[in-house]
């Protein structure tokens, strides 16, 4: 079997390696589904056009032909942001708080969007881990590829190690009902939304471009971000959350936020470049076919950070880029991470 054939096999049957990642899995964890981390009857509907989006594509043929430079591709959205991470039972019974009802101020809901956006990242980063571990071997594997592939595996476990860590805070969390625990900000829009996203990082830039966390092999733990979009009664939110024990660095990405926001960036522009930084997103094919060339190359440059572990990221990915882009407006903001109100 070829290389090509052999990653690609590889990384099918960790896909379809179903397993529970519910805090109490057991022996009730014996129908494995395919559970969407983009909402398909909430978040997707939003923005779906004739039931397709743009999605992110991982192809390798496509990759090989862009000289590795990510594209969006055409999906159907009962395909799109799945990954079998849960039992129907524990998917079922866990997310209905969420999947039942539109967003509210609720410490709950937040706490629940964080942690499906938990389990869907531990699943593809433990797949990877796996699935480059399974053909850094191989033989037809060209010898220039592989130290590529080597720094991608350290780099997989490197990220999955940080965030089983952080798993084990959020299992807790969830299990004693300690939503208070988490920290949030949510950005109310009631205009056309165009992107829908969940994803989560480790925040090494804030949005000024100041160094906030080293994220070198010596870090003993590194605080994490996640951030999602959610259909509400007026339209749609945006929301940064985070577990208390990530404060340190995640309080200084909020402070950078209403820096910025007071040096007259966008909110819209900031949050935008902050999703197109992970590979879970969904785009509404219209808005996205409607920029003009210029306007899809920075788009899919914001997408391509941090794709190649041979390059660095750069400090200002998050202070700018993508000016303009989002079609979409914030029409008020509340923090529940402090007493401050200060994006006005």
């Amino acid at each position: 079997m070829s290389f090509t054939k052999a990653h690609q096999a590889a990384m099918a049957q960790q896909r379809n390696r179903g397993r529970c990642l519910h805090h109490e899995n057991g022996a009730r964890c014996d129908a494995i589904i395919s559970a969407h981390s983009i909402q398909k009857g909430g978040q997707l509907s939003l923005i779906e056009e004739q039931g397709h989006v743009y999605r992110l594509s991982a192809d390798l043929t496509t990759l090989r032909a862009t000289g590795g430079k990510p594209q969006l591709k055409k999906a159907g959205i009962k395909k799109v942001s799945t990954f079998r991470g849960m039992c129907k039972h524990h998917d079922n019974r866990l997310f209905a708080p969420i999947d039942d009802r539109p967003l509210t101020f609720d410490h709950e809901q937040v706490a629940l969007y964080a942690y499906r956006s938990v389990c869907r990242e531990y699943f593809v980063k433990e797949n990877a881990a796996r699935s480059l571990a399974a053909i850094i071997d191989h033989p037809d594997l060209p010898e220039a590829n592989r130290q590529l592939l080597q720094d991608a595996a350290q780099g997989q476990a490197f990220g999955f190690q940080h965030l089983h860590w952080h798993k084990v805070i959020y299992d807790a969390a969830l299990a004693q009902r300690n939503f208070a625990e988490f920290r949030f900000i949510v950005f109310w829009s009631s205009s056309p939304c165009s992107i829908q996203a969940t994803g989560l990082l480790f925040p090494d830039y804030d949005f000024l471009g100041r160094k906030i966390q080293d994220l070198g092999p010596e870090a003993e733990a590194l605080d994490l971000l996640t951030f999602f979009t959610a259909p509400t009664d007026q339209g749609w939110a945006y929301v940064l959350a985070w577990h208390e024990s990530s404060d340190q660095t995640c309080q200084l990405v909020r402070q950078s936020l209403q820096e910025g926001f007071r040096c007259g960036a966008k909110l819209e522009d900031m949050l935008l470049r902050i999703s197109l930084a992970c590979e879970n997103h969904a785009v509404r094919i219209s808005w996205w076919n409607g920029l003009n060339p210029s306007a899809q190359s920075a788009g899919l440059a914001a997408l391509a950070v941090g794709a190649d572990p041979r390059v660095g990221v750069p400090s200002d990915y998050l202070a700018r880029g993508c000016e303009g882009l989002a079609d979409w407006t914030f029409d008020s903001v509340q923090d529940g991470s402090s007493d401050l109100h200060t994006y006005r």
